[in-house]
């Protein structure tokens, strides 16, 4: 069963030319699979530049809170995990017990259901993250997480695993191993583990905090696998549960929200990240109102960044001189509780490769989402649009863990080893500028390896060099271009944009 969500009021369609890197097009989220008509796992695909929505009804496995997947270069979902199990493009597992210590009470056993007599999968929201193994197109390392009882705490994670999977050819898996131990053993580690890209534009970062110290850890995943690079020590977490942290789209920032119980308020953590070394500099350290389960992100450029407590979500502007005196209210919640479900607050934030923003309500069940829109814009501008989309069904505070793909080198950077360029891609979407102004038409870049000039064609004789322009056309038929350049080279789309007396369409 499939639904597209249009994010203008009309109907607005759009086809983006395929590309790869589209490891993170589409999400697999949801509630769980094979208990009722009325609860499916979800895949949420955002390869035509709308979100897409396809009822999973065939997929048997739950999400409690711990998501993450990987697509192919098609942007078909092939890898995904709940933290306990890992399963395949089918939905057949390719593990079954994942992060598992055996019979009795422990943290995997207790997130087991033996009514329905399978895995919830874990609570913890960044809990796991799926990676490509560099220079080997067929093998994924699955990052999880393992916990123990914590005075005080229910459960805390006590350390990170991996599994190594092969996937050859499109639905033959092989496990070659699993929870192997990343790392030392340390008590505690916060609630998430994140990844971005290396400055060569081939290996990962992946960086592990541990709780009440604000000691960090830096690993690299690379074509020999995973070894630790650099650690460091910046600010205490506080407490990290139910909290968030996000690696800005460029991976030039990190910010990590984390909850002081002692003084009920919560702390915004902003950092400078070096992707040669590894190595974090606190910029901002900003307190909140108290929430749950809420999380930063950045807008595509990383001018802004965008922080909520639940109730209020804020915008900072990241050019200012002064952050914290930048501190924008966007909105507050609308008040909206859907039949038979809790509060659609605000909870954790993600931004898809359509360059919006999605809000994940933190109750345990959800139909809807928020969107922000056009998060490059300011507080005023950027269109916050509250519970927009409809799911249909269910969704379990499932919001994915997924990197940056589409982020290359540092070119000329220290680290800048592999003769890897930043060749860059053409990618964008269109939609009306507002609800009812038919002609007025908002073009949004989405390309990216690092492009330096824009240029649009619009079809009709007039063309513009900015980045993301608004046009106003006619009614008609234009076939409407983007090229984006920089010094290693130049990428064009083009798509046919009809304009009609009462919408948006593509032209067939």
């Amino acid at each position: 069963m499939k639904k597209i969500i249009a994010i203008a009021v009309l109907l607005v369609t759009n086809s983006i030319t395929s590309f790869s890197q589209k490891e993170g097009d589409q999400w697999v989220i949801g509630y769980y699979g094979k208990g009722s008509p009325e609860f499916s796992v979800m895949n949420l695909d955002f390869r035509t530049g709308y979100p897409e929505i396809t009822l999973r009804y065939d997929l048997t496995m739950k999400i409690r809170g711990t998501a993450s997947n990987i697509c192919n270069a098609e942007g078909e979902p092939i890898i995904w995990t709940n933290g306990m199990e890992i399963f395949g493009i089918d939905g057949g597992k390719i593990a079954d017990t994942i992060a598992y210590s055996g019979p009795g009470v422990n943290y995997w056993n207790h997130y087991y259901s033996d009514y329905y007599d399978k895995p919830y999968g874990f609570p913890v929201i960044e809990g796991a993250i799926i990676l490509p193994m560099p220079n080997d197109n067929d093998s994924y390392s699955v990052l999880y997480h393992s916990a123990e009882s914590r005075p005080g705490i229910s459960y805390k994670i006590s350390r990170f695993l991996e599994a190594r999977i092969l996937a050859e050819q499109r639905s033959s898996y092989t496990l070659m191993y699993k929870d192997s131990v990343i790392g030392d053993y340390h008590q505690w580690f916060s609630d998430r583990i994140e990844a971005v890209k290396h400055g060569n534009g081939r290996d990962w970062w992946i960086v592990v905090f541990e709780d009440d110290t604000g000691r960090y850890y830096c690993y690299v995943l690379d074509p020999d696998g995973i070894k630790l690079i650099t650690s460091g020590k910046t600010a205490p977490v506080q407490s990290s549960f139910g909290a968030m942290s996000s690696f800005s789209p460029l991976g030039n920032y990190f910010a990590r929200m984390d909850t002081d119980s002692t003084e009920i308020k919560q702390i915004l953590t902003l950092y400078y990240f070096n992707r040669c070394s590894g190595n974090f500099e606190i910029i901002e350290s900003i307190q909140l109102n108290p929430g749950a389960f809420s999380s930063p992100s950045f807008s595509p450029t990383e001018r802004y960044m965008y922080g909520n407590n639940n109730t209020h979500l804020w915008q900072w502007d990241l050019w200012a001189g002064d952050i914290s005196a930048s501190k924008t209210l966007v909105d507050t919640f609308d008040g909206f509780v859907p039949p038979g479900h809790f509060g659609t607050y605000f909870g954790p934030q993600i931004l898809a490769p359509d360059g919006r923003i999605y809000i994940v309500p933190p109750s345990g069940s959800s139909e809807y989402m928020h969107v922000i829109d056009r998060p490059d814009l300011p507080a005023e501008d950027c269109r916050f649009l509250q519970h927009h989309i409809n799911l249909t069904v269910p969704n379990g505070r499932s919001a994915p863990n997924i990197p940056n793909f589409r982020l290359g080198p540092l070119d000329g950077s220290p680290c800048d080893t592999l003769g890897i360029d930043n060749v860059p891609v053409s990618r964008w979407r269109f939609e009306e500028d507002e609800p009812g102004w038919l002609h007025e038409i908002r073009f949004t870049d989405l390309s990216f390896y690092n492009p330096q000039t824009w240029h649009w064609d619009f079809g009709d004789g007039q063309t513009s060099d900015e980045m993301s322009p608004i046009h106003s056309f006619e009614s008609g038929i234009y076939y409407v271009c983007l090229t984006v350049s920089n010094q290693y080279g130049t990428d064009s789309t083009c798509q046919w944009v009809e304009i009609l007396s009462t919408a948006v369409h593509d032209a067939l």
